[in-house]
Parts: C-alpha cells; sequence; structure tokens
C-alpha cells in the first residue's frame, strides 16, 4: 500500500509518472564518455524533490557510483555549521557505498578504523585545508571545520568542502554525484567574507572536479535559476544541461488523485479524478491537498473552495506562506500585493493598464514588475502580465472579492 504525505517528496517506490526525467539523468550519470552536470528546474511543488530522491535511489544501486542527496534550504545555516552538515553528508555516502556489505558485528570497529584511516589520509595527502576529521566513542566519523576567529576563510572552507569529494573518489575509483536541492539558496551566504559571488566560487569548483564528480543542482526560483544558468556574463554559463519538470499530463494526474484517496480507503471514478485534474493541474501538491481534503460528502469544486479559503485549509495556508515569502523579501511588498490583485482579476494587463488600475505612477512600474518575475509570482506573455500560478490566481480573486 502506497504511503502518500502531503507537503512532502513521494517515496521512491510511490513516485508516480516522471519515467521521461529519470531515464534522462540516469543515463546522463553513468554514462563514462561525458562527465555531465545537470540542472533541474520546475517552479513550487511540482515534484522535483520526489524526481532527485528516486534518481539518489536508483544511483545508489551502481557499483561505482556514491549519489549524495543535500537540500541547500533545509540545512540553511552560518557557514561553518552549514559546511560541517555538507561534509558530514559527504562523509556518510562515503561509507555507506564502502560498507555495504561489510557489516558483520565483529569488523564493525575495523571496518570503522580502516575508513577513518582512508579519509584522514586522504585529506592529508592532498592537504585539504580547513577540514579535518575525528570518530567519536560511538564509531561514528564526523567532520570538522577549521576557521581563524578573526578573519575566517570561508571561501576556503567551500573549496575544501567540494575537493574532498574528488579526492576520496580517486581513492577508490569511485564517482560522485552529488545534488543540490534548492542550489539558489546559496546566495544567502553573500553577507558573509569570500562568500560574496557563489557563482564564481562554484565555477571554480565544476571546473578542478576532474572525472570523478558531476553535480546535479535543482531550484524552484525559475526566473532566478535560469538567469544564472543562461546570462551571458554568468559565471555559470554553458555549464550545465537543464532539465525542465513541468506538471503532470491528464494520465498521470488521475492516477495520482486516485492512488492518494485509495491509501485513505477511498474509491472513485475516473470522472471524479479528471475534475481535480480541472480544478488544480497536474502539481503534484495540489492534487494531494484536493485528495486529502476530499470526503465524498461534498462537491469537489466546493472542497477545493473551502481548502483555499478556510483559515485552516491547506492551499490557503500554502498561499500564504508563498506570498509572505516572496514579498517579504523585497522592497514594497503592500505595493506588489497591490499589483498581483490586479492582475488576478484580470486576463493580463500591460504597465499602462495596470498603473491606471492601481493607481501606481507608470516609471516605478518596470522596479515592481521585475521582482515579482525574479520571485515567479507573475510571468510576461508579450506585453501583458499574468499571475503565474492558477492558485495563487484564484486566491486573490477571493480576496479582491471578500474585500468589494
Amino acid at each position: 500500500m502506497a504511503k502518500f504525505q502531503i507537503g512532502s517528496p513521494a517515496a521512491p517506490r510511490d513516485l508516480v509518472d516522471r519515467e521521461k526525467e529519470l531515464k534522462d539523468l540516469m543515463a546522463k550519470m553513468t554514462t563514462r564518455d561525458i562527465n555531465y552536470n545537470m540542472a533541474v528546474l520546475g517552479y513550487r511543488r511540482v515534484g522535483k524533490s520526489s524526481i532527485l530522491m528516486k534518481l539518489h535511489d536508483n544511483l545508489s544501486k551502481e557499483k561505482r557510483i556514491i549519489p549524495i542527496y543535500f537540500d541547500v534550504q533545509k540545512n540553511m545555516a552560518e557557514p561553518r555549521i552549514f559546511f560541517e552538515r555538507l561534509q558530514k553528508s559527504i562523509f556518510d555516502a562515503y561509507r555507506t557505498k564502502l560498507t555495504r556489505g561489510k557489516r558483520a558485528k565483529s569488523s564493525a570497529i575495523k571496518i570503522v578504523g580502516d575508513l577513518f584511516t582512508k579519509i584522514t589520509g586522504a585529506i592529508g595527502d592532498k592537504k585539504i585545508s580547513n577540514i579535518s576529521v575525528s570518530i567519536t566513542p560511538e564509531g561514528v566519523i564526523v567532520p570538522k571545520v577549521h576557521l581563524a576567529d578573526k578573519k575566517p576563510d570561508y571561501a576556503g572552507l567551500f573549496y575544501s568542502v567540494f575537493g574532498t569529494l574528488q579526492v576520496l573518489a580517486e581513492k577508490n575509483n569511485l564517482k560522485f554525484v552529488v545534488i543540490l536541492d534548492e542550489f539558489q539558496d546559496l546566495v544567502k551566504f553573500r553577507g558573509y567574507t569570500g562568500l560574496k559571488d557563489i557563482p564564481s566560487l562554484f565555477r571554480a569548483v565544476i571546473q578542478e572536479r576532474g572525472e570523478h564528480v558531476s553535480y546535479i543542482i535543482s531550484g524552484s526560483r525559475v526566473h532566478m535559476s535560469t538567469g544564472m544558468l543562461d546570462g551571458g556574463r554568468s559565471p555559470l554559463f554553458a555549464h550545465f544541461e537543464k532539465l525542465t519538470v513541468y506538471g503532470m499530463d491528464e494520465k498521470y494526474s488521475v492516477e495520482l488523485f486516485t492512488k492518494y484517496l485509495s491509501a485513505k480507503g477511498i474509491t472513485i471514478d475516473e470522472k471524479t479524478a479528471r475534475e481535480a485534474y480541472r480544478i488544480v493541474g497536474g502539481i503534484p501538491f495540489y492534487l494531494m491537498a484536493l485528495a486529502e481534503a476530499y470526503n465524498q460528502k461534498e462537491d469537489l469544486q466546493d472542497t477545493y473552495t473551502r481548502i483555499l479559503t478556510e483559515t485552516v485549509g491547506s492551499l490557503k495556508n500554502y498561499v500564504d506562506y508563498v506570498l509572505s515569502e516572496d514579498l517579504g523579501n523585497v522592497t514594497g511588498g503592500p505595493v506588489l500585493l497591490t499589483i498581483l490583485r490586479a492582475l488576478a482579476v484580470s486576463n493580463g494587463l500591460t504597465v499602462t493598464e495596470i498603473s491606471k488600475k492601481t493607481k501606481i505612477k507608470y516609471t516605478s512600474l518596470p522596479y515592481h514588475m521585475s521582482n515579482l518575475k525574479n520571485s515567479d509570482l507573475v510571468i510576461q506573455e508579450e506585453r501583458r502580465y499574468k499571475v503565474r500560478d492558477k492558485i495563487v490566481k484564484d486566491y486573490l480573486v477571493f480576496e479582491v472579492n471578500s474585500l468589494a
């Protein structure tokens, strides 16, 4: 029986659809002809993390590959702590690969000791600065980072952590595949000494990685991530092949919706599942939110309205979070919300039309529209702007009507 949890990536065994994306990623990560780097892009909740976790599961079964899945956003902290967490993920993945099939209790201490010797030897041989390793009484190998108190060398630490990947891989003729989910959040370190220009630092890491390390970066800030990868002046330009993840088509949306309800012990006909797709589209999170709230005692459209407008509604809480997160990080949040509401009740507006409807000065609108595009809240089609996400649009329409 499949187990689904709304808001969490699907377990590898429960992933619906995405065979094409997985086949493409697997082929590129396992080929020996070219050492690919991939960028997996897609808007929030489209299912990128589920794909990447399934990919991690598949790659872990490859004999000579060590996959690492690391969520940048969830591990975000002061740089020293962040890099300790990343380094520990590297050591843990290395240990798992090298000790698979060697877990006999009688040899556990020897295995840990051998690994500790390999890691410390590799780091010492290559003179990886700022990194050392220790072993706990419980036999856990942990990293230690070293920074001068007066002038922390965060850039050196950045290179040291990523540098250990190549060193450890070369020791055993292995390949690391490093999956950095929500990669764009690394730019939040720009206020720290040495980390002002993360794209340039990462370019240097990529150029020096050799044949033993591949990177897969993923991001929900599509406009921002695309700018980092496509801009001719960007340090990362031409270093990644892009794979864009879209919402599921009707067939697989129906399958996911039906499976989710089946896991709850509810059986529905195909017509109801198709109605779910019509209402929320093919975004897995939206389909699961609708399925979770559905109780067969009300029309599906009423269920959607309820979870989008009631105080504790799952989709209302999600849209509140999106708006708070995106508008809270830029100047002029209340003004941007005014613009979004005007766009929501229209089928698209030009800058001139936005100015007339909102009474906002025409000359200040290019700046505001740029912020809205960068946060993926609006898209521009020729000269007209629209709210990108149907759920956000529906919520804003409800707000406008309730305020009228």
